[in-house]
């Protein structure tokens, strides 16, 4: 009867774990500068969080400390034999957490030939202390003499006429927007203690000339750092700005935007503070655009350029917003694309088959929903009739154990009697 009765239990439990299963978030990246690396070579390996607010973390990272060495890393890191410690928590409590950003950089340096594995065990808190469930990750790369075939197949990446970087931040954290090659103009806030700025500028093409002015002895108020970019054959040339304000006043220096939008038109991608370029779509038949531009602190100004009279093709609509210092200046840039009446009708087709196309799927969903829900009460009919048999069964067992201890009891009494 006790087996019956554990078995019941069992089964019970089983069903209510199942019932409960969650998936952990998958919002870390990390990725390296090179997946082929030439020994005795210096790599870093970037380390980026998605769509969540973060105002604590722990990093653990794993590696073979015989194929390579640990060169340097963020503040509070430390390095024990084939581990890496970095831990960073939001000294405001909670105002200043990171989201879609990368939160640390690691460098390294190649000393054996052969494939390296570097593996993040975190630990992630929101500003109220839970936990943000995040998976581990890993990445590989490999290490390789320096030859002619190597050298040969990294010049074949660059174009003689790229003069974009591929790689681009400060020793510091806080520069906005996220890096992307095609972004021109960044923002950053620095401390008045802060005087000089190591820049990392990689170019995209291998013997890109790179030139960086402005990031040393900065002046309280604007600055503008400079990164020039010459293609290897000399034919072009592209400007990096990276615009920062050194003071110790952040609110006053605040030239965020809290909210941005168009009326009747759809941002791609959706705002973000933090994002500074966007794209949108308009039918002909849109002349002028309603924009609702909010910035965060009530202070600052915005001026918005470029929303009337649109013509046909892509129509920049830049909104400048002046923080409460009025120096510190913020562009958010929108490219609207106003369609012609042959991409409208494109469009509207477009649209008509994308519905058919959603409702077909709400369909399959729905008739798998009601499939599932069917499963689901036929298990519950099946599991409910096990359950009555083991019932029954345990039942039964008693009755049979109870019958058999009243006949020993009547032989017993017989016996005595006679």
């Amino acid at each position: 009867m006790r087996k019956i009765i554990s078995l019941l239990i069992l089964m019970l439990i089983l069903i209510l774990s199942l019932s409960n299963i969650t998936l952990a978030t998958q919002n870390l990246e990390i990725k390296i500068s090179n997946s082929e690396i030439i020994k005795d070579n210096n790599f870093k390996i970037y380390v980026n969080i998605g769509d969540i607010q973060v105002a604590s973390y722990k990093l653990n990272i794993n590696y073979d400390n015989t194929k390579v060495e640990y060169i340097n890393g963020p503040e509070n890191t430390n390095n024990v034999e084939n581990k890496i410690i970095s831990v960073w928590f939001d000294e405001t409590g909670g105002s200043n957490t990171k989201t879609n950003q990368e939160i640390a950089v690691f460098e390294f340096k190649a000393k054996e030939v052969g494939n390296i594995d570097f593996n993040i065990e975190s630990e992630f808190f929101d500003k109220n202390g839970n936990e943000i469930e995040i998976n581990n990750t890993h990445i590989s790369a490999k290490v390789v003499e320096e030859n002619n075939e190597v050298l040969k197949s990294v010049e074949i990446q660059g174009e003689d006429n790229n003069s974009l970087l591929k790689i681009m931040r400060l020793d510091k954290e806080g520069i906005i927007p996220e890096f992307s090659p095609e972004i021109k103009d960044y923002y950053f806030i620095a401390d008045t203690s802060i005087n000089n700025l190591e820049v990392t500028a990689i170019p995209e093409a291998t013997n890109a000339q790179v030139k960086i002015t402005g990031n040393n002895n900065l002046k309280d108020g604007i600055n503008k750092i400079e990164i020039e970019v010459t293609s290897r054959d000399g034919t072009n040339k592209s400007v990096y700005n990276i615009n920062v304000t050194k003071t110790n006043d952040r609110e006053a220096a605040n030239a965020n935007l809290e909210m941005l939008a168009i009326e009747y038109v759809t941002l791609e991608p959706l705002f973000n503070t933090n994002i500074l370029n966007y794209k949108a779509s308009v039918s002909n038949d849109f002349t002028d655009l309603n924009v609702l531009a909010v910035p965060e602190n009530v202070n600052g100004k915005v001026e918005i350029q470029g929303n009337k009279d649109l013509k046909v093709g892509d129509n920049t609509v830049t909104v400048n917003i002046t923080a409460p210092n009025n120096i510190t200046i913020k562009k958010y840039e929108i490219i609207v694309h106003k369609r012609t009446e042959e991409e409208d009708k494109n469009f509207e087709e477009e649209q008509k088959i994308n519905v058919e196309k959603l409702n077909e799927i709400i369909e399959e969903k729905d008739s798998q929903f009601l499939s599932n829900e069917e499963k689901i009460e036929n298990n519950k009919k099946v599991l409910l009739i096990i359950i009555s048999l083991v019932i029954a069964i345990g039942i039964l067992i008693f009755i049979i154990q109870k019958l058999k201890n009243n006949v020993k009891k009547y032989s017993s009494f017989k016996q005595n009697d006679n």
